[in-house]
């Protein structure tokens, strides 16, 4: 079987590097994007020297296109692309937005902040995760809009630009790192900026794999779980090496559908 070269975007820690670890043992040609060029060098210490590491901004359209143009001369080709850099919610956001809608809540409406506080302190304990007291109705849009350029106009960018290259793939393929936490059926105020970019990702996975069906590269979406990473958290039930296994056979397994959101290797709801 001919070996993949793959493109990992935020390679260089987590789920993204866990992903390249698994590719390289499998003998694939890894191409690890690190928008810290010395941080993606440092991990190859734990790598086998036939991982390439290069510089890459997914919110940077000169940085991706200078990927673009280093790799169709190196390879000629891209067989998968998986778009992995992501950022989280910010503990500080949180409590700067909560201060603030107290704040504004207090001036109107006091029975209102024990309600709030009622409302949220199930949801707290049951998260396991950096706690936080306010939903979409006062989380910063500033905040909204970073993590959107990342997690979602970052892998429409990746895509767009490296569509001509993995057409030159037998078997070209995307896939993008999402979460359950954007499943339209379960959107909550919990995380809104975070959820909305992964909702948006999704919707943009299934608009790209109508657009592409025809053209020989399938587009797929994928939930690694909640996994013990930087993002995740010591309390996550799940290793990385779990998180990053439905990722890796996505982009080795012989046969793949397109257009659809995998879990444990198995299709789950948008």
């Amino acid at each position: 079987m001919t070996m993949k070269t793959v493109l990992v975007t935020g390679g260089n820690r987590g789920i993204g590097f866990e992903i390249c670890r698994q590719l390289d043992e499998r003998g694939c040609t890894v191409i690890l994007g690190s928008r810290d060029l010395e941080k993606g060098q440092e991990t190859t210490r734990y790598l086998s020297n036939k991982v390439v590491v290069k510089q890459l901004d997914v919110t940077d359209q000169e940085s991706v296109f200078n990927l673009y143009n280093s790799l169709l001369v190196e390879f000629g080709k891209l067989d998968v692309l998986i778009n992995n850099a992501g950022i989280g919610e910010k503990k500080e956001t949180h409590e700067n937005s909560l201060l603030a809608g107290i704040k504004n809540t207090l001036e109107t409406n006091i029975p209102g902040v024990r309600q709030m506080i009622k409302f949220s302190t199930p949801l707290l304990k049951k998260s396991g995760i950096a706690p936080h007291l306010h939903g979409a109705g006062d989380t910063s849009l500033t905040h909204v809009k970073e993590i959107m350029e990342t997690n979602f106009y970052g892998p429409w960018r990746m895509m767009q630009t490296f569509i001509p290259l993995l057409q030159k793939s037998r078997d070209g393929r995307i896939i993008n790192i999402s979460s359950g936490m954007g499943e339209l059926k379960s959107l909550t105020g919990f995380y809104p900026g975070y959820s909305l970019s992964k909702s948006s990702l999704n919707a943009l996975t299934i608009m790209f794999s109508n657009e592409l069906k025809n053209r020989g590269v399938s587009v797929n979406a994928m939930c690694p779980g909640w996994v013990k990473t930087d993002m995740g958290g010591p309390n996550a039930p799940l290793d990385v090496s779990e998180g990053a296994d439905t990722a890796v056979w996505l982009a080795t397994e012989k046969e793949i559908p397109t257009g659809n959101f995998f879990k444990e290797r198995k299709i789950i709801n948008w």
